[in-house]
């Protein structure tokens, strides 16, 4: 299996499970809304200070107001790392979980004006792609997290070109190597 099947496979793993997630919490919550966009100012690590969370229960739900709830998905894509090459780049894919993948690399200079459009194309912080309950999910991100040496991304329901576009900015960037693997510990 090559890294493009492997990482289609994790996203696919992860989103089957997502929506399965969402049914269950409209069934629940009908007022409820998925992918919402909020801000997180906290957390200086967040890029831009957004985050996606997975569903919002609403406030008709809740008397006391809306409840965030995020799935954590059961099932992990399980593999033998594998090495290959992006152009020059090494690229190291050693625990794909779609939600949950850091990316380290061993760039110093400041990625976030590389980052800016492909965040912007891939997190729609202005929610263009949010879909409605019941409909094919929106084909976003819902964090990416920028720390020295590594990013953290939840790739939410985005496809795998926005993994493999990330790879070529760090690529492009001049990264001589990179790894994937996920930063969230799972039981054995």
């Amino acid at each position: 299996m090559d890294g493009n099947e492997l990482v289609r496979l994790a996203r696919q793993l992860y989103v089957d499970q997502l929506v399965g997630f969402l049914r269950n919490q409209f069934a629940r919550y009908p007022g409820g809304a998925a992918e919402v966009t909020t801000t997180r100012p906290s957390n200086p690590d967040l890029y831009g200070a957004h985050y996606r969370v997975d569903f919002v229960t609403g406030v008709q739900a809740n008397a006391n107001g809306s409840v965030v709830v995020e799935l954590i998905p059961d099932n992990q894509l399980a593999f033998e790392p594998i090495t290959g090459t992006a152009g020059s780049t090494r690229v190291r894919l050693e625990k794909l979980n779609w939600d949950d993948i850091e990316i380290t690399h061993d760039l110093t200079r400041d990625l976030a004006p590389l980052l800016q459009p492909w965040f912007d194309q891939w997190y729609d912080p202005d929610s263009k792609r949010v879909s409605a309950p019941g409909q094919p999910p929106p084909d976003v991100i819902h964090s990416l997290g920028v720390y020295p040496g590594a990013l953290v991304i939840d790739f939410g329901t985005a496809s795998p070109d926005a993994f493999w576009s990330l790879v070529t900015i760090l690529r492009d960037a001049g990264a001589k190597q990179l790894t994937a693997r996920a930063t969230r510990q799972t039981a054995p």
